[in-house]
């Protein structure tokens, strides 16, 4: 794309999205919906404009009841600022390694290598920020941040050193991918410098949006080829490499029939052994995996179980990438999720009862535990979903039913305990200081009934809610207990996982 005015806008936008780090969201839906007007790519772009666009936004939204597809889409445009790229990074090569033989044999780049390239990209522009980069737009009062259509111009000196590192030299990338990823050695083959310098430019173009689409996919395109002089390439929103390379990487192996016929054939088998080697990392009394048996009178599998001193967890993982179409068809999402855990709950429900069933004395449960049978401990399910996603099943059956999700709650017993975790989340979660404490953390978060007084972007919200509030705070807790009899629901966003130091000056705020 040859347009001065279309890299100067890119380049707009992106400063608006680095200065107003609370209003990406807004920002990335405005440029998804505007990127392919004509407009955009001759007309210079104004902030005024992209106010009114988060005002309207904000007007259709109050007093209006909840809508799925836009909680969702909101959702994924947070997602970028809500996950560690460096923790991710390593989550997609532990999840899609299986693939990297079929990938060779059909001549397509490595999936490290399209990481490493997002790697490189996001961590040139990002890493070591001049000092006028930190001064972010800061809201003056609550009365500020709430309102959507508050978003400031930063100064020309911001401007213009957001746009040096935003724009990149397409040849001085590449060079530094090929040296990033060759051994220094003088004796090695100059074939493979080539070869190196092809697979580069075939991820970029992989990267980048060819502009001959009618709507921007924006998770599949972060990169914009800008022709001129040089040529350049433009990112106008950095947080988006690493942060949402599976979608990527999920486009990419769909491009392979024979690739794709291997993800498809052994994502079952992956994504359970990669769900079960996360369990035995978890510190409990035992972990039993694939436990099968005979029950009423049918034969049953859990896919685990993991037992701790008070209570047993049967875990069922469902492989499916519910997220493979995001965010193309966001309409199947809720369909899928409820179809998935409603047949993982039922998994659940049989391995328990054939459990709570063995009323013996000193049977297999005692063994199993070393010290107590089933009538003694609590006992419930976790169910992991492949992928990331953001949260869907929240555990207030009412949030969960105006959002259209309510149909698993129908589903569930009475007083049964079912938490809901993408293989991601249980990843970082095992990664926290606190997990010897994931017993205990489990019977919190399943123990209101469909009544959970919070609601987190992701299970790492629920996680840091009680580990840095509900648990270290006797009146915290009690509010928290009082909300839950009142059904009072308070959305979480917590400072562990997410940067809100330029939010300090609210708390004092009149």
């Amino acid at each position: 794309m040859g347009s001065g005015t279309f890299r100067e806008n890119l380049r707009y936008i992106s400063s608006l999205g680095r200065y107003n780090t609370e209003r990406r969201p807004v920002i990335r839906q405005y440029f998804a919906n505007r990127i392919s007007d004509s407009e955009f790519i001759h007309e210079k772009l104004d902030v005024a404009e992209i106010s009114e666009f988060a005002s309207q936004k904000q007007t259709r939204a109050e007093g209006a009841s909840p809508d799925f597809e836009e909680m969702f889409q909101e959702s994924l445009l947070t997602l970028p600022e809500d996950i560690n790229p460096q923790d991710f990074q390593g989550y997609l090569l532990f999840r899609y390694s299986h693939l990297e033989e079929p990938l060779s044999e059909q001549d397509g780049f490595a999936i490290y290598d399209l990481l490493s390239f997002e790697a490189l990209l996001r961590d040139t522009i990002l890493e070591e920020p001049e000092p006028v980069l930190s001064d972010l737009n800061r809201f003056e009062s609550k009365e500020d941040y709430a309102d959507l259509s508050n978003i400031d111009e930063p100064s020309k000196q911001f401007q213009q050193t957001w746009n040096r590192r935003v724009t990149l030299s397409r040849k001085e990338i590449i060079k530094s991918f090929v040296e990033g990823t060759l051994p220094d050695d003088p004796t090695f083959d100059p074939r493979r410098h080539q070869e190196r310098i092809e697979t580069a430019q075939d991820i970029l173009e992989f990267l980048s949006y060819s502009g001959d689409s009618s709507s921007l996919d924006f998770f599949s395109n972060p990169v914009f080829q800008v022709k001129g002089e040089e040529r350049e390439i433009v990112v106008p929103f950095p947080e988006v490499l690493l942060t949402t390379a599976q979608y990527r990487i999920e486009e990419y192996v769909g491009q392979f029939k024979q690739v794709q016929a291997v993800e498809n054939r052994e994502k079952g088998g992956v994504v359970e052994e990669l769900a079960q080697e996360l369990l035995q990392q978890i510190p409990s009394r035992n972990f039993v995996k694939e436990f099968e048996y005979i029950h009423d009178p049918n034969p049953g599998e859990a896919d685990g179980l993991l037992f701790f001193q008070d209570s047993y967890w049967v875990a069922e993982v469902k492989s499916h990438p519910i997220f493979r179409k995001i965010p193309n068809r966001v309409e199947l999402i809720k369909s899928r999720f409820t179809q998935k855990v409603t047949q993982a709950a039922d998994q659940i429900q049989n391995t328990l009862g054939y459990l709570d069933s063995l009323d013996d004395e000193f049977g297999l449960v005692y063994n199993l535990t070393g010290n107590k049978n089933s009538d003694e401990m609590d006992a419930g399910g976790m169910v992991i979903l492949d992928g990331f996603l953001p949260t869907l099943y929240s555990g207030n059956e009412r949030a969960d039913q105006q959002l259209g999700m309510g149909e698993v709650h129908g589903h569930l017993a009475e007083h049964e305990r079912i938490v809901v975790i993408t293989l991601y989340d249980l990843y970082q979660l095992i990664q926290e200081d606190e997990g010897n404490l994931f017993d205990e953390y489990l019977l919190w978060r399943t123990g209101y009934e469909g009544n959970m007084p919070v609601w987190g972007f992701s299970e790492r919200e629920y996680w840091a809610f009680y580990f840095d509030n509900y648990r270290t705070n006797e009146e915290f807790r009690q509010g928290v207990e009082e909300a839950a009899e009142k059904d009072i629901i308070t959305v979480y966003i917590s400072a562990r996982f997410n940067d809100k130091s330029h939010l300090d000056g609210l708390t004092n705020s009149e």
